[in-house]
């Protein structure tokens, strides 16, 4: 009798680790991972604005651009990744007056002389997935992507944020 009830048991044991093995595995949610590296523009780092991951399943990941030009994107879900490169916000924020703070200011956003110091323009196209051209195939894990934007501005310097940046061309002019 006992043998009969450790086969049955066996079996059961069985079943139930094949049945939990989709969560303990991550199955449940998606596989994700996490991404960093240094976004740089004509040699020098971008020091503010947002890289953005939209993944195959139309979930985006933003992660903040610091001012060594470093980010952290984490959770970004596995598989072809398109990149965007957005300081816009920024340079809008940079073209405020001195001492003047963006409409519904919270704790923690920049100022605009912040702004001012850490605004770089880039091309414009690098500012959405779609036009970017910048793609990186995320897998499980950590891994680093630095991302060299290359192009030129067009005449009279505006990228993104509708004027000339960086920490010596100032805010975008309207």
């Amino acid at each position: 009798m006992r043998a009969s009830y450790w086969r049955i048991s066996g079996g059961w044991a069985g079943l139930l680790v094949l049945a939990t093995l989709p969560w303990i595995s991550g199955c449940g949610g998606r596989a994700t991972g996490t991404v960093t590296g240094k976004v740089t523009y004509q040699n020098g780092p971008v020091k503010g604005g947002q890289v953005i991951f939209a993944g195959p399943n139309g979930q985006s990941v933003l992660a903040e651009i610091k001012e060594d030009g470093s980010y952290v994107a984490e959770k970004v879900p596995v598989g072809e990744a398109k990149i965007a490169v957005m300081t816009k916000s920024l340079g809008v924020t940079a073209s405020m007056p001195k001492g003047a703070m963006p409409p519904g200011k919270q704790s923690g956003t920049m100022s605009p002389e912040e702004a001012k110091r850490r605004y770089v323009a880039i091309p414009a196209n690098f500012e959405t997935p779609e036009t970017s051209g910048l793609t990186h195939t995320v897998v499980s894990g950590t891994q680093e992507k630095d991302i060299p934007l290359t192009g030129s501005l067009p005449p009279g310097g505006k990228g993104s944020g509708s004027g000339k940046g960086g920490s010596s061309g100032g805010p975008p002019k309207k």
